[in-house]
């Protein structure tokens, strides 16, 4: 059964060049308890298929365009109200963004920002919220997890500032999980610390999975079903087994061309997926995943 399912998505941005297609026509689903990896290089239009789900497309520039559909179980979030898409952040999907330590705020301790997404979301007094929130830090795999709890975002070292993040999504036991690069700017030791957090968290919550990444060896790993996007659209959407040895669309040959340290090494190296050929003509699927 699909838990989020998004049709012909179309999130396009008005500047002084002229309209900006970022997203042009994307069709998907993620099924309940389903890890699905969402690839492509930079300014694809991985990230703002993410922040279109959730509703956080600054508008303007940006705009959703009509015929789009993003839908959360019975929920439809295109033209949701702002407290309907108030209710569904956090509570229903949450989300990790990008660059932790751009995203923790730095004047508040680990403990007060974990525990406002407690007490907004579930509902607790304080006390609770700091019960859970150590309970939290503890589950992520942060060591001493009351002290952590007191100290600021810069006290800690990259990955456990990613592990708050994962840590602070979790709070409200969402649904679905987005995890937008979250290994992006970690050494190769955390990022596989990362992923088998994601992994354990994801099995142990029975929580569905986008993972949104350039990084096919994460893919290989990580997911069930691939979604590769070039120039604003998904061109090939297939098994992870089918996309890695029988690809169909000409862009996501290229990019298994170009990392053939992957071809039967499955998960060695990182795989940067920037470059590549294609015209952006979906192959064989049209990407819903049904």
């Amino acid at each position: 059964m699909a838990l989020l399912e998004v049709k012909e998505l179309r999130t396009w941005f008005e500047g002084e060049a002229g309209t900006v297609r970022a997203v042009d026509g994307v069709s998907f689903s993620v099924g309940e308890g389903e890890v699905v990896g969402l690839v492509g290089g930079s300014g694809c239009g991985k990230t703002v298929t993410a922040l279109s789900v959730l509703g956080l497309v600054p508008q303007p520039p940006g705009r959703i365009q009509a015929g789009s559909s993003i839908r959360l179980g019975d929920l439809e979030l295109v033209g949701a109200s702002p407290r309907e898409l108030r209710a569904v952040r956090g509570r229903r999907v949450g989300m990790i963004f990008q660059e932790p330590m751009s995203s923790l705020n730095p004047v508040y301790t680990v403990g007060e920002q974990i525990g406002e997404s407690l007490r907004l979301h579930r509902g607790v007094g304080r006390r609770e919220a700091r019960r859970l929130c150590v309970g939290l830090l503890e589950e992520v795999g942060i060591p001493e997890p009351e002290r952590r709890r007191r100290q600021y975002p810069h006290e800690l070292s990259g990955g456990m500032q990613q592990r708050v993040m994962i840590a602070m999504a979790l709070a409200a036991e969402p649904e679905l999980l987005i995890a937008d690069e979250p290994t992006t700017a970690l050494d190769v030791t955390t990022q596989a610390q990362i992923l088998a957090l994601l992994a354990r968290l994801r099995e142990s919550r029975g929580m569905a999975l986008l993972l949104i990444t350039h990084d096919l060896a994460v893919v290989a790993e990580t997911c069930h079903r691939v979604l590769v996007m070039h120039r604003g659209r998904i061109v090939e959407a297939d098994s992870v087994e089918a996309v890695f040895h029988r690809p169909r669309h000409p862009h996501t040959r290229s990019l298994l061309d170009s990392l053939s340290p992957l071809k039967g090494e499955t998960g060695q190296g990182e795989a940067d997926l920037e470059g590549g050929t294609g015209d952006g003509t979906p192959v064989g699927s049209d990407g819903s995943g049904s």
